[in-house]
């Protein structure tokens, strides 16, 4: 399974070591302060390839890119994960140093090493996806973010990851729609854990929303917040649609 390559090659990944310019900004504080603004607070995630069959066009222009999503985005989200996704470390440097918005790097987090790459390399916070970790892993790595100053994303797929995510005392949790296993979308079950998220927590809906009436959805679901992918790398003119909505 594709799952299994990747996590042994992110247990083997090298760390490594940038000269961050800047402390760390508040990914949390960033969804807060859109959201006092009166617009939806949008994660524009930057990609290059998913395991569901998204692959970005050869010509994309990074740079037009950032410069849309940096007018409107809370956040931009960087896939660094490089066997599937087709991420690296170096498109998190170039992000992290051409935006002024929070950065929050998405990868298959599994050890230390990825948290300090992470942090040098300008990321504002990271994505830990609670049911890739054991208990003691997951907590470890938790410490770790929140202790370079990062935000740690949490993420949970069911009612299991969030009652382990819940033990950590999170500002922010992730609940994502997709199964990473099987791939597939569950909308209805992504409602129902954002509902169950206690108050005071931020609440990250992510995968499968391509339009206005997704983002109005998840926002009577609960959501404070919602995580772009490829519906944004297809149509970055899509994002001031998403702001209103």
């Amino acid at each position: 399974m594709w799952i299994d390559e990747v996590l042994e090659a992110a247990r083997k990944r090298d760390v490594v070591r940038g000269n961050r310019a800047r402390p760390p900004r508040g990914l949390v504080d960033s969804i807060r302060a859109a959201r006092s603004r009166g617009v939806n607070p949008v994660i524009a995630e930057l990609k290059l390839a998913s395991p569901s069959g998204f692959r970005a066009r050869v010509d994309m222009d990074l740079g037009r890119y950032l410069r849309i999503a940096s007018r409107g985005a809370a956040a931009l989200r960087v896939v660094t994960e490089p066997l599937v996704f087709g991420g690296s470390y170096e498109l998190l440097r170039i992000a992290s140093s051409s935006t002024d918005l929070p950065v929050l790097m998405k990868d298959f987090v599994v050890t230390v090493g990825q948290v300090e790459s992470a942090h040098s390399l300008g990321a504002d916070a990271v994505l830990l996806i609670v049911r890739l970790l054991g208990d003691r892993d997951l907590e470890l790595l938790y410490g770790e973010v929140v202790s370079r100053g990062m935000d740690a994303l949490v993420e949970v797929h069911d009612e299991s990851d969030l009652e382990r995510a819940l033990t950590l005392k999170p500002r922010v949790i992730g609940v994502n729609s997709r199964d990473l296993l099987t791939l597939e979308i569950d909308r209805e079950r992504q409602s129902r854990i954002l509902g169950m998220i206690p108050r005071g927590i931020v609440r990250v809906a992510e995968s499968g929303i391509r339009g206005a009436d997704d983002v109005r959805r998840l926002r009577d679901s609960g959501a404070d917040a919602f995580l772009v992918g490829t519906a944004l790398m297809k149509d970055p003119g899509l994002l001031e649609e998403l702001l209103t909505a």
